[in-house]
């Protein structure tokens, strides 16, 4: 018979998980030891969050600096309830300094309207908040204003009144109520973390000030009043988050910009005055935090990502706050809203941090990812310039193979396929060693600005073939160099032999092939990219294989292994063909060439092209879910439970 246990999160509602019944008797063991291992983790990570909003308001100079660190700074003085005085002084001197130097909006219905200056990243001296912090300003407003169900009365009336005003000047702009249908959730401005940025920002701001008399009926831009944008942005939100959960989660996968985009989803899961709206927003992080762990080595995510780089996370350390791990680094850079949340960890994210890994058995991750760009039609779509649609079923897979020893990931894609700039930039891929320290081997783009579909890749469990793009504007291929991968990490041994380079850190393994050139290093001989490059034409092909000592007795062994198998790589112009493995996997890879993207066809394994529209958005031991369902099963450990955002 299930038993349900009810774990009180403390940033709003109670979670409900049900217990395996006793068919698993280790994991049944394991449930006296979870309870308090999350206990422990939720009680040492809020004293981290404490310890880090100390180091802040210990100091006059917080980065970044200017408005931005002010900004900071204040947050965490009201926050702590010290230094209240400074920080009010602070506040109110920035706010009248903005609304004395910008044009007024319109104060009634009557007011003719009057432009004001977009809030933007390029135009940040103009406004009491730089555009990436503007999070942590509307948090401010709403975590102390005088009604506020939070702080109530840590703002001085004079503060709060000039606060609401100044952010009234920039919602009046940037706040769109035509943008806010229920077939707009796929529809983003700019980048996916600006979008995030602003328009919870405008929800946040038009649903407070539709509680003041003096705002609330006051027109915006659009002529639309501010509780007319707070009841379009309150819809809106209430479908947002099963949406997005239900097609893959984030566009810039593994980005170094989720240290702006996350802030966001924290400000709505504990300042939206909608209840619906806070349940779901919390159900999508601990749905975000499950997913990122288990892809995850040691809290440096893998497998396939875009707008990123190799080594390092910057948001590692904010995941951090949240572990509490003893040992590394933890704090936010940018931001100070992960700081002053209530939000907890689910136990099943804290179960993979410290119970899960190293798994027992391989096993495969395949998520969708959303990514393909809607065809643009400004008659039936109009909408303004730098906003972008995405489509549901986006052909775009987050795939990665996992053993108790390494974990290799990649994007599956089309390459003929249109994918947004903000998904196709800085592609990443490779592998991640399982063991102390964190060596890896991973792709690596030269390029003079961000690369621009720079590769495509094809994997499937230990095997991955990647090739260049050669530059094409129409395919959307630029600004791209060299391709080829690095090696990085203290443990990492490497061994050349007979054009491949094999590495391995003692208990995983992996080894490299150029297929169509060789290859030369770069001068700290941790890169290796093609030798004759030519930029223009080149479209390299590389192989990589991994294997570990439960596949291999030893690292020679394993190299043996591969050089072996070579009999069974054949490789021509247009075609990569390779069987491997004891199940005599055979992998047909087509080449891609971007001036005749009609001659190509999708990877083939075991005959079967490789499927980009799987069934599932979630595939995996602990994450499952049919596509496009607001339904997600969540399986780790002695806990189970299901993510449930049509509730």
């Amino acid at each position: 018979m299930k038993r349900t246990v009810l774990v009180s999160l403390t940033y709003a509602l109670l979670a409900s998980f049900t217990l395996l019944p006793a068919a698993a008797q280790n994991e049944a063991s394991d449930k006296p030891d979870l309870d308090k291992l999350v206990a422990d983790t939720h009680a040492a990570s809020l004293k981290l969050r404490e310890h880090s909003l100390r180091k802040t308001i210990a100091s006059d100079g917080v980065f970044p600096g200017g408005v931005w660190g002010d900004n900071l700074w204040c947050l965490a003085a009201l926050y702590l309830n010290e230094k209240t005085e400074e920080a009010n002084a602070r506040l109110l001197k920035r706010a009248q300094a903005f609304t004395t130097r910008e044009p007024a909006a319109p104060a009634t219905p009557a007011t003719p309207a009057t432009p004001a200056t977009p809030a933007t990243p390029a135009t940040p001296a103009k406004l009491p908040w730089d555009f990436f912090s503007i999070p942590d300003y509307v948090r401010t407003l709403c975590l102390f204003h005088a009604k506020s169900p939070h702080f109530p009365g840590r703002l001085k009336p004079e503060t709060e009144a000039a606060m609401k005003e100044a952010l009234f000047r920039w919602v009046h702009h940037e706040s769109r109520v035509g943008l806010t249908g229920t077939d707009d959730l796929l529809l983003v401005q700019g980048t996916e973390n600006q979008d995030l940025i602003e328009r919870s920002c405008c929800y946040l701001i038009n649903t407070l000030l539709q509680d003041d008399p003096a705002f609330r009926e006051r027109k915006l831009r659009d002529e639309h009043t501010v509780a007319e944008h707070a009841a379009a942005y309150t819809a809106f939100y209430r479908a947002w988050a099963g949406s997005r959960a239900g097609v893959g989660l984030w566009i810039e996968i593994g980005a170094g910009y989720q240290k702006y985009s996350w802030p966001a989803l924290f400000n709505l899961c504990e300042l939206a005055p909608d209840l619906v709206i806070r349940k779901r927003f919390g159900l999508l992080l601990d749905l975000a935090f499950v997913e990122e762990e288990q892809i995850s080595v040691h809290g440096r995510r893998g497998g396939g990502m875009s707008r990123a780089h190799p080594g390092a996370n910057p948001f590692e350390t904010h995941k951090n706050l949240f572990y509490a791990e003893k040992g590394r680094a933890a704090g936010s850079s940018h931001s100070r809203v992960m700081e002053t949340s209530r939000y907890q960890l689910p136990p099943e994210a804290i179960y993979l941090r410290y119970r899960a890994f190293p798994a027992a058995e391989p096993f495969v991750i395949r998520n969708r990812v959303p990514g393909k760009l809607a065809p643009r039609n400004p008659k039936k779509d109009p909408r303004p310039a730098g906003w972008e649609r995405y489509v549901a079923d986006s052909p775009l897979i987050n795939y990665a193979y996992r053993t108790p020893h390494y974990l290799l990931g990649s994007t599956l894609q089309d390459p003929t396929e249109h994918y947004s700039g903000i998904s196709r930039q800085g592609r990443m891929c490779g592998m991640l060693f399982d063991g102390p320290g964190i060596c890896s081997v991973y792709s690596v783009t030269e390029s003079g600005s961000r690369p621009q579909h720079p590769f495509w890749s094809v994997q499937h469990e230990n095997v991955m073939i990647l090739q260049r793009i050669a530059p094409n504007p129409r395919m959307g291929s630029y600004s791209t160099g060299r391709v080829g991968f690095g090696f990085t990490g203290k443990g990492l041994k490497k061994v050349e032999t007979k054009d491949w380079i094999f590495a391995s850190n003692g208990q995983a393994f992996v080894g490299v092939k150029f297929l169509d050139d060789s290859y030369q290093w770069d001068e700290k001989g941790e890169e290796a990219t093609s030798a004759n490059f030519r930029p223009a034409q080149d479209q390299t092909r590389i192989l990589l294989i991994a294997g570990d000592i439960n596949t291999a007795k030893s690292f020679e062994e394993f190299q043996a292994t591969v050089l072996a198998s070579q009999s069974k790589l054949r490789v021509t112009p247009r075609k990569v063909e390779y069987e491997f493995g004891p199940a005599r996997t055979r992998l047909e890879v087509t080449a891609f060439d971007p001036k005749a993207a009609d001659k190509f066809s999708l990877p083939l394994i075991n005959g079967q092209p490789v499927n980009l529209h799987p069934g599932t958005t979630y595939q995996s031991p602990y994450l499952n879910s049919e596509f496009g369902s607001e339904k997600i099963s969540v399986s780790v450990g002695p806990v189970q439970r299901l993510l449930n955002f049509s509730e």
